[in-house]
């Protein structure tokens, strides 16, 4: 279990500094697919002694994942932590309720999700926010509601943090 707590961790700090040099580098292609890698626990958040603001304690959920509650443009949506996603992914009905409105026609990325391939609208989120840590201008996919079973909290959102750390048993957000 430590062994995979470690290598966890060292995946999370590769993809946070991949995600960063990617955003700088290159601007999504619409021929090339991207990957939306297919989180119930209440995180608490505690003050942490550093320059950010907060720190959130996600614990893990009997499946071993990530779940945590998040507001974008604020209202509520269920997120998976998942730090195989590039961006964040938000069903379509979770992103209208966030005001969030799409057309058909906006839906021209090409991604591969646990459910296949399918195509995605990218946008830019006014806000997400997670017990006190606020990130602004998030870039996120809309995808149909029968393509994404629970909304990803992906690198778009995670990379724009402090840190992100998994151990023993809990998935440490600092931001």
């Amino acid at each position: 279990m430590r062994t995979e707590i470690i290598a966890a961790g060292i995946i999370v700090a590769t993809a946070i500094v991949g995600v960063r040099y990617m955003d700088v580098k290159t601007e999504i292609a619409n021929d090339e697919p991207l990957s939306l890698a297919a989180v119930s626990a209440t995180p608490a958040a505690a003050p942490a002694p550093s320059r950010w603001d907060r720190e959130v304690r996600i614990i893990a959920s009997r499946d071993h994942q990530f779940y945590v509650d998040a507001d974008v443009n604020r209202r509520s949506a269920n997120f998976l932590v998942d730090t195989g996603a590039s961006y964040v992914a938000l069903r379509e009905t979770d992103a209208r309720d966030a005001g969030i409105y799409t057309t058909w026609a906006d839906y021209t990325y090409p991604v591969r999700t646990a459910n296949g391939e399918t195509k995605a609208a990218f946008v830019t989120l006014d806000e997400m926010e997670i017990n006190g840590i606020r990130v602004e201008g998030v870039k996120a996919f809309i995808l149909p509601d029968d393509q994404l079973a629970i909304n990803l909290l992906g690198m778009s959102f995670l990379s724009r943090l402090e840190s992100v750390e998994a151990r023993s048993g809990e998935l440490v957000l600092r931001g």
